[in-house]
């Protein structure tokens, strides 16, 4: 087992933390973070018609999306750092601010009912290849259900991998071992093949 990180630290996502995030993926071996920019959720659907063809042109694009999505205030995380070098992420947000599931075929019977409280997503993870195994998801996962609970609480829902076969790039939703920890519990499976992930829920 590879020792954990002492000393770890987290910031929220902000225009003065951004550039940190940029440095972070832009890091080699970072996954699909380089050109994605953890842009996904932030869409309502999908558009071959306005998608750029190739990954380094929607690298690109993306950046420059989510640039400006955190300087609008459209866009929340918590980075991680070790010896002030960033070397983990964790998106969340509101369920306004991160509706793609709630136009997924597979998430529609799953999707919560009614209630007043408010509702948040955690979707996202990435972490330097040099740190991981090291609890820095762990730290930015619990850095992030702070912030959601210094927000007001609510309900929050994930989306972590139960099974890949296709190595630890695919496991950028996070780990169910890792949710159950931290008192989520599983409330389907949402969707299987060679990557299988579940809804699990947390009320804070």
């Amino acid at each position: 087992m590879t020792p954990e990180v002492p000393g770890l630290t987290t910031k929220e996502l902000s225009a003065k933390t951004w550039p940190d995030l940029e440095r972070l993926f832009q890091k080699p071996g970072i996954g699909d973070a380089w050109w994605c920019w953890c842009t996904f959720h932030h869409t309502a659907s999908f558009s071959r018609d306005n998608t750029p063809r190739t990954r380094a042109e929607r690298a690109v694009r993306n950046r420059q999306e989510k640039k400006e999505l955190v300087g609008r205030g459209n866009s929340h995380g918590i980075l991680v750092y070790a010896d002030g070098d960033p070397v983990g992420w964790c998106q969340y947000g509101s369920r306004e601010e991160l509706p793609r599931l709630d136009h997924s075929r597979n998430y529609r019977d799953l999707a919560a009912k009614g209630g007043s409280a408010p509702f948040w997503r955690i979707t996202c993870f990435v972490v330097d290849k040099n740190y991981r195994k090291r609890g820095v998801a762990s730290a930015a996962l619990k850095a992030a259900l702070d912030a959601i609970r210094n927000k007001g609480g609510g309900l929050v829902e994930a989306y972590p991998v139960s099974k890949t076969d296709q190595g630890p790039g695919y496991m950028y939703c996070g780990t169910v071992n890792m949710f159950s920890k931290a008192g989520f519990k599983t409330v389907a499976p949402l969707g299987s093949g060679r990557t299988t992930t579940v809804v699990m829920r947390k009320t804070i």
